[in-house]
C-alpha cells in the first residue's frame, strides 16, 4: 500500500509543478525615454540616469547622447523592464516571454520591431535615433509575446516630446498616426 501512496504522492507533485510552470504571468516593473549607461554587459542590472517627457534634441545630438557618449557613456533611449528572465523559463528552459516595441515617429511613420529576447535581468532597451524627426510627440507602444503559443499584449506605451534647442513644454500630447 506504501508504494501506491508514494506514486499518488510522486504524481500530485508533478501536476502541481506541472500548473506552476504553465501559470507563469510576466510583471512589468518599468518603462520609459531617457538617457541609460550605455553598457554591453546585460548581465547588469539598467542603470537609468534621467528619465523624462520632453527632451532637447540638439543638446543631445552636441553631447553625444544618440552614439553613447553623454557624460562619457550614457545614450538616449527608451526601456522595458520586469522579472528576470530564470523567473519564467519555458519547458526547453528559454525565457517563455520575449518583446517587441512600435514607435510612432513625430510625422506619424509608424514602425514596428521583430520580437526579441530581454537579458537576463529581464529588461531591454533601444537607442533612440531622432534622425530628421527632431521636433514633436513620439509614442513607444511595448508588447510581450508569449513564446510558445506566439500571442502579444501590449502592456505599456511611452510618450515623449522632442524640441530642437527649445526645452520648451508642451501642455498636451497630440500624436499623428498614417493609419486610419
Amino acid at each position: 500500500m506504501r508504494g501506491i501512496g508514494e506514486k499518488i504522492l510522486c504524481l500530485t507533485g508533478l501536476l502541481f509543478l506541472f500548473l506552476i510552470a504553465n501559470a507563469q504571468s510576466w510583471t512589468l516593473k518599468d518603462t520609459g525615454a531617457g538617457l541609460i549607461i550605455n553598457t554591453e554587459d546585460n548581465n547588469k542590472p539598467l542603470k537609468i540616469m534621467r528619465r523624462g517627457s520632453t527632451w532637447d534634441v540638439k543638446e543631445l545630438h552636441k553631447n553625444g547622447a544618440m552614439e553613447g557618449k553623454y557624460n562619457g557613456n550614457q545614450l538616449f533611449a527608451a526601456w522595458i523592464l520586469g522579472p528576470e528572465t530564470k523567473e519564467f523559463l519555458n519547458s526547453k528552459g528559454k525565457p517563455a516571454w520575449m518583446y517587441k516595441y512600435k514607435i510612432t515617429y513625430p510625422d506619424g511613420v509608424i514602425f514596428e520591431s521583430d520580437p526579441k529576447e530581454f537579458c537576463s535581468k529581464g529588461y531591454s532597451y533601444f537607442g533612440i535615433k531622432t534622425g530628421d524627426y527632431t521636433e514633436g510627440v513620439w509614442k513607444i507602444e511595448w508588447f510581450i509575446i508569449n513564446r510558445e503559443k506566439q500571442q502579444s499584449s501590449q502592456v505599456a506605451t511611452t510618450v515623449f516630446q522632442t524640441t530642437w534647442g527649445n526645452p520648451g513644454k508642451k501642455d498636451h500630447f497630440e500624436i499623428k498616426s498614417e493609419q486610419p
